[in-house]
C-alpha cells in the first residue's frame, strides 16, 4: 500500500519514503515515527511530493518475509527515483538496500543507532552495530545533504 502526501504541485518532484507499516500505531509510538511523520508532512511545504512507501515486518529484524516486500518495493520504484528510508528499515537489512544505491538516489533517516536501542542482549546490539557500521556508515559519510527539489 502507498499514497500521496500533501498537496504538491503535479510537477513537484517525487521523493519515496519507505516507512515501517506502523508508522501511525498509537500503540507502538516512538520519536522515530513522529519524525518520520513530520517529514512527510513537511516536505510538500518545500515543494516535494511525497509517496509513502510502508513495509510490514518488525523492524530492524523483521524476518524473511518482510524483508522480500521490502525488495520488492524497492525494485518498483523507477530508476534515479529519490528515496528517504526510515533507519529502522534500512539499517537491519544492508544486503536488500546497498545494493539499490546504484540505481536510486537513496538516504537513510538514522533517528538512533540499531544497537543504541534500549532493552537489547549484548549479543543483538553488537550485530546490528556490526551491520550498520559495515553496511550504513560508509555510504552516509559520502552523502552529500539536498536543500530543496532543485537538488533532485
Amino acid at each position: 500500500m502507498s499514497w500521496d502526501v500533501g498537496h504538491a504541485a503535479a510537477s513537484a518532484p517525487t521523493v519515496h519514503m519507505v516507512l515501517p507499516a506502523g508508522v501511525d500505531d498509537p500503540a507502538a509510538p516512538s520519536g522515530g515515527n513522529v519524525y518520520d511523520r513530520r517529514v512527510c508532512q513537511e516536505l510538500p511545504s518545500a515543494g516535494w511530493s511525497v509517496h509513502e512507501v510502508p513495509v510490514r515486518g518488525r523492524w530492524p529484524r523483521a524476518g524473511t518475509a518482510a524483508g522480500a516486500e521490502l525488495a520488492e518495493a524497492l525494485a518498483k520504484l523507477p530508476d534515479g527515483a529519490v528515496v528517504l528510508m526510515d533507519g529502522l528499515v534500512a539499517c537491519g537489512v544492508p544486503e536488500i538496500v546497498v545494493p539499490q544505491v546504484r540505481r536510486l538516489r537513496l538516504a537513510v533517516l538514522v533517528h538512533l543507532p540499531l544497537a543504541d536501542e534500549t532493552g537489547l542482549a549484548p549479543g543483538v546490539a553488537a550485530e546490528l552495530e556490526r551491520r550498520e557500521e559495515r553496511h550504513c556508515a560508509p555510504r552516509a559519510r559520502s552523502s552529500r545533504p539536498a536543500r530543496g527539489p532543485q537538488d533532485s
